[in-house]
């Protein structure tokens, strides 16, 4: 053979082998890429999710002690007054908030902490025998609420303990005079993602944020040790999180990526990779917790085993094993043209079976039809790829659907002006059951490649935390902090597009009289009824809440007074036509007002406050109106 010959079937050779190593390891390297990034993403989501929950948890928290105590007045009357007066008034709030707090920890909150106007310590409910430490200098949140008078929620490091910290400012007629504080512990946020998200995690604290001899505690409730992950940072162990498992068996398993993490923590940004540990891949995931100043005194850590890279991986042997073998042929047979079509068939084969891998619903479309389908697609709507994409989604308001879609708009344009976390839809799988997904469009040369992550389940979870959080839990209708949010909002609606609104506020006669006589299980039945009717015989569009007690309110939107004024007497004969079997009637007074300009929500209650009175004041069973 001539040197020409064997150094074209050498360059045809290496070329091959050379091409194939770059195109498995592209491949690699793209499908890793998006399982570490759908990793980190999921991870930030079920936080994102939780601190969402928490948020509104604390906040009705929040209101109900303002409501339903004597906060405000204890707070105010103890500042700079004697310690038997600020001990007395101490134990009273106590008392107060003793069964609260029994369930509010049922809800995941750690602490509730009251501080004066100099923060003080006046309360610790969650330990009240501690009280009178200036955090000044050692909780950054109550500096910052003492300085702006505004709310503020973060990762904050107390005088022993770290939490998702939620702190609101207390005032007594426009004067501040304190601040309250409704935390959760990190152990909430494993918990969660461990046990509803079904993530294992790790939640690491800076070594340096406690004073050193905190660490070196033997009890359970504060066995911390110093992390597989990184040395400066420490991890508490229970019995989830063992030394066995989580360091032990860690630190052998991170062993070839630890300096990799070292160098990505340094750099306070969410990051993922993978390890190889007992033939099996891990991908681990890092999300940063910040401090309210913006530091990183807390990580995320996830572990997820991976198949789908592990499998890549396997491939990728496979392939160029193949490829080195074929080439030879290639050359021994002279027959390139033809290997190389089989090439290219394999290598097609390979990616379709990566595509089927993963657990995500993936399609091209041009919003019209469906021009190319992964496994997972075919399996849960069970039709041809000719389909208008718009039409499989359920128009529900909670949701993207073509219904949204303004004049001449496309979808691709709804996509790109909702938010990220909005960003769902709700789709019928063949069985005819609705599912929800997160929905994400990558755009391609002509057409969308589209990606649908099942978040069903997330969503339930979601839906119940908000009902908890927005509903009565005895009438079932939506409770005064849900109607004060909606109220705002209408408010805001009405002063733009100058349209009527009509308050109604419902108080159900001598109801103490049914308690007295009867018990609170008559009278809790008396009030359930008396919801129902009120909800038979609104519109839809009406808003109506249980304002508190034995009193409800209804907003009637797009509503004058006199309208208001005829439904309201309707209503109420309802109620009057109701006849509990061990109560016997019942009846309500109606007090009424429209929405004037340059109303406050303070004003227009007070003018239905004064009608009630006046119906009250008239006879009871009957409407008034100011």
């Amino acid at each position: 053979m001539k040197l020409k010959h064997t150094l074209l079937l050498a360059i045809i050779f290496l070329s091959i082998n050379t091409f194939v190593y770059f195109i498995t390891q592209k491949s690699l390297e793209n499908t890793t890429n998006n399982i570490l990034k759908s990793n980190i993403n999921n991870i930030q989501t079920n936080y994102k999710i939780l601190l969402e929950s928490q948020k509104h948890i604390s906040y009705a928290i929040h209101k109900s002690i303002l409501r339903n105590t004597d906060v405000v007045k204890l707070l105010s009357k103890s500042y700079n007054q004697s310690e038997e007066i600020q001990a007395k008034n101490r134990l009273k709030l106590n008392s107060q908030l003793k069964e609260q707090y029994i369930t509010a920890k049922k809800q995941g909150i750690l602490q509730i902490h009251f501080v004066d106007r100099n923060n003080i310590s006046f309360l610790r409910v969650h330990k009240p025998s501690k009280f009178g430490d200036d955090l000044t200098n050692i909780r950054e949140d109550y500096k910052y609420i003492s300085q702006t008078k505004k709310a503020i929620r973060g990762f904050v490091q107390g005088r022993v303990t770290h939490g998702f910290r939620n702190v609101f400012p207390i005032f007594d007629n426009g004067e501040y005079i304190g601040a309250m504080e409704v935390s959760f512990s990190s152990e909430s946020l494993q918990w969660y993602l461990n046990n509803i998200s079904n993530i294992h995690t790790h939640f690491l604290v800076k070594k340096n944020i406690f004073n050193t001899k905190l660490w070196e505690r033997d009890d359970m409730a504060m066995k911390y040790v110093v992390s597989s992950e990184s040395p400066n940072f420490m991890l508490h162990l229970n019995k989830t999180h063992t030394y066995k498992k989580c360091i032990e068996q860690n630190s052998i398993q991170l062993q070839y990526v630890k300096s990799e993490i070292y160098e990505k923590m340094k750099e306070d940004k969410e990051f993922a990779l993978f390890t190889n540990h007992e033939n099996h891949i891990y991908v681990v995931s890092f999300l940063p917790i910040k401090s309210i100043s913006n530091e990183t005194v807390a990580w995320v850590v996830s572990y997820t085993k991976s198949e789908v890279i592990q499998s890549v991986l396997q491939n990728k042997l496979i392939i160029r094993i193949v490829t080195f073998f074929m080439s030879i042929l290639i050359i021994y047979f002279l027959i390139k043209q033809i290997l190389a079509r089989k090439e290219i068939k394999e290598e097609h084969k390979i990616l379709e079976n990566i595509i089927n891998a993963t657990d995500n619903i993936l399609f091209i479309t041009d919003f019209k039809n469906i021009i190319h389908s992964n496994q997972k697609f075919d399996n849960f709507f069970n039709f041809s790829n000719q389909y208008n994409i718009l039409d499989i989604f359920i128009q529900d308001d909670n949701y993207l659907h073509k219904g949204l879609l303004r004049e001449n708009e496309s979808f691709i344009s709804l996509f790109k002006r909702t938010k990220q976390k909005n960003r769902t839809v709700l789709i019928l799988n063949k069985n005819l059951k609705p599912k929800a997904f997160k929905i994400s469009i990558s755009e391609l040369e002509t057409n969308y490649l589209i990606t649908l992550t099942d978040v069903t389940i997330m969503r339930k979870e979601l839906i119940k935390i908000n009902h908890k959080a927005y509903k009565d839990g005895l009438t079932g209708v939506y409770n005064r902090n849900k109607f004060d949010e909606l109220f705002e909002n209408e408010i805001k609606r009405i002063k733009r597009y100058k349209e009527p609104l009509t308050i109604a506020i419902i108080d159900i006669d001598k109801f103490k009289d049914f308690n007295d006589s009867y018990g609170h299980l008559i009278g809790d039945e008396v009030l359930i009824t008396m919801a129902h009717t009120v909800e038979n015989n609104i519109r839809e569009t009406d808003i109506f809440a249980r304002w508190g007690g034995e009193e409800f309110v209804i907003l009637f939107r797009n509503t004058k007074v006199d309208i208001g004024t005829i439904v309201a007497n309707k209503i109420k004969d309802k109620i009057e036509e109701n006849n509990h079997e061990t109560a016997g009637k019942i009846t309500a007074s109606f007090g009424l007002t429209q929405y004037k300009e340059n109303d406050t929500i303070e004003s227009i209650f007070k003018r239905c406050d004064d009608a009630l009175y006046m119906a009250k004041k008239n006879g009871r069973n009957r409407v008034e109106v100011l």
